[in-house]
C-alpha cells in the first residue's frame, strides 16, 4: 500500500472512530468538544455518514481506486474552508475548526502522496 492509500485509510479509520462515538455516545463526543448534550436523532444521523464514508475510504484504499483519491483531497478541503466560513460567519462553534483542521492536514497528506507518486 502507498502512502497516498495509507492516507486514505488513516482517515478512514478516523472517521470510523467518530461515527462510533456519535452514533453510541454522542453526549460523551459532544462533551469531549465542550460542546452542548443532545438528544436530537441528527447527531447519529451524522455519525451514521462519518461511517460510511469512512467505509468507502478504507475500501477505496484496500482496492486500489486511484480515481477517487483526488476528489477526496478536494472534499476534504471544501469542508475545511466550509467549516472556517461557518465559525467566521458566528454560524458554528470554534470547535468546527479542529476538525476542519483534521481535513485540511489529512487532505494535504494525500495531496502530496499523489504528487509523489506521479514523479
Amino acid at each position: 500500500m502507498d502512502a497516498a492509500a495509507k492516507s486514505l485509510v488513516v482517515f478512514g479509520v478516523y472517521l470510523l472512530l467518530n461515527a462510533v462515538g456519535l452514533v453510541f455516545t454522542p453526549n460523551i463526543v459532544l462533551g469531549l468538544f465542550e460542546l452542548p448534550a443532545t438528544n436530537e436523532p441528527w447527531i447519529r444521523v451524522l455519525g451514521l455518514l462519518a461511517g460510511v464514508i469512512g467505509y468507502y475510504y478504507i475500501f477505496a484504499a484496500r482496492h486500489g481506486l486511484r480515481a477517487l483519491f483526488p476528489a477526496t483531497v478536494h472534499g476534504r478541503g471544501v469542508a475545511s474552508a466550509v467549516f472556517l466560513g461557518l465559525v467566521v460567519a458566528k454560524l458554528g462553534p470554534w470547535q468546527l475548526l479542529l476538525f476542519g483542521a483534521v481535513d485540511l492536514l489529512a487532505a494535504l497528506w494525500t495531496h502530496f502522496a499523489l504528487k509523489q507518486r506521479a514523479t
